[in-house]
């Protein structure tokens, strides 16, 4: 029997009104006269800030931000500070797309249903606006955060940065090694692990960070936060076998990237190394684990549940 804080919120709709939330911020963010010259850089990063991302990982960190404060508050209440790291949060995001989609790497011409950034703008502009996205990221923290500490902003540069440096690029760079070199769950696990977990992890421990600012005499964080950091990693790995399973049982056009490009590209992924339906068997186990996670926090967090079953059950 679900508990209380379980029961299934309207998600398709939250994710909508969270994922034009962040939207707008970008352009609030952005509006300024120094992110639109020289257009032959701003162009190319705004057109893959903005191309259709779900923004699961900025909605993670608000969404978590939320649950620690325990006020059920409208979009527009949202702490100015948590929108902006979630905007820092999908700019690293976005740039590993970028940097993820070009000829050295995975090589991919599409991304979200768009020619890919390298294949509308060339490779090297493709790779200056991933450079150029990845320092707005913690420029934004420093810049233009208004009530977090500093020490709330050192915490979230540490968390933003050793997801990058310690989890994104090192998962990368194992994903690149020859499949004789990788070819074994252990491995594959702990490409998923950094690739894909470390940031997702990153984003509900900096929408935590956030929230302990009102919540900084409450003992009941620190307990929490290890069980919120389990939450992030296992729906992070969960996230990433989905995607696996989705490059192969998919189609392009529903993807919006090449389908079955992982065995093209004789790349080791959860179905090639245990089949498709025990890597489904493992991304449920990982969600419910997760969801165990959340319920040894005294926290009500219903939104949190939904986002780890809208990762188990996504399409795309």
């Amino acid at each position: 029997m679900p508990t209380k804080a379980e029961f299934n919120i309207n998600i398709e709709n939250y994710l909508r009104v969270q994922r034009d939330l962040i939207d707008r911020h970008f352009k609030t963010l952005l509006d300024d006269n120094k992110y639109t010259n020289p257009k032959e850089l701003w162009d190319p990063v705004k057109y893959s800030l903005f191309n259709g991302g779900k923004r699961v990982r900025g909605i993670l960190c608000l969404a978590t931000y939320e649950s620690i404060i325990e006020n059920k508050l409208s979009c527009e209440d949202i702490d100015y500070d948590c929108k902006t790291v979630a905007c820092s949060i999908e700019l690293i995001h976005a740039m590993s797309l970028i940097h993820d989609d070009l000829p050295s790497m995975d090589n991919d011409d599409f991304r979200r249903g768009k020619p890919s950034n390298h294949k509308a703008f060339g490779e090297a502009t493709a790779i200056l606006a991933g450079d150029a996205m990845l320092s707005l990221a913690f420029q934004l923290v420093a810049e233009n955060t208004k009530k977090i500490s500093k020490e709330q902003k050192n915490e979230i540069v540490k968390f933003l940065s050793r997801a990058f440096t310690l989890g994104l690029v090192p998962g990368q760079i194992l994903d690149l090694l020859p499949i004789k070199e990788k070819n074994n769950l252990k491995t594959i696990e702990n490409i998923a692990t950094l690739k894909t977990a470390e940031l997702i992890k990153a984003s509900v421990m900096c929408g935590a960070s956030i929230a302990n600012k009102y919540e900084a005499n409450n003992p009941d964080i620190k307990k929490a936060l290890s069980h919120i950091e389990s939450f992030g990693l296992k729906i992070g790995v969960a996230f990433q076998i989905i995607d696996d399973i989705l490059d192969v049982t998919s189609d392009t056009k529903t993807l919006g990237k090449t389908s079955g490009k992982d065995e093209k590209q004789n790349k080791s992924t959860y179905p090639f190394v245990i089949g498709i339906e025990s890597s489904k068997k493992m991304a449920q186990d990982l969600v419910l684990d997760a969801k165990s996670e959340l319920k040894r926090i005294p926290i009500e967090s219903p939104v949190l549940y939904s986002l780890a079953d809208y990762i188990l059950n996504r399409i795309s």
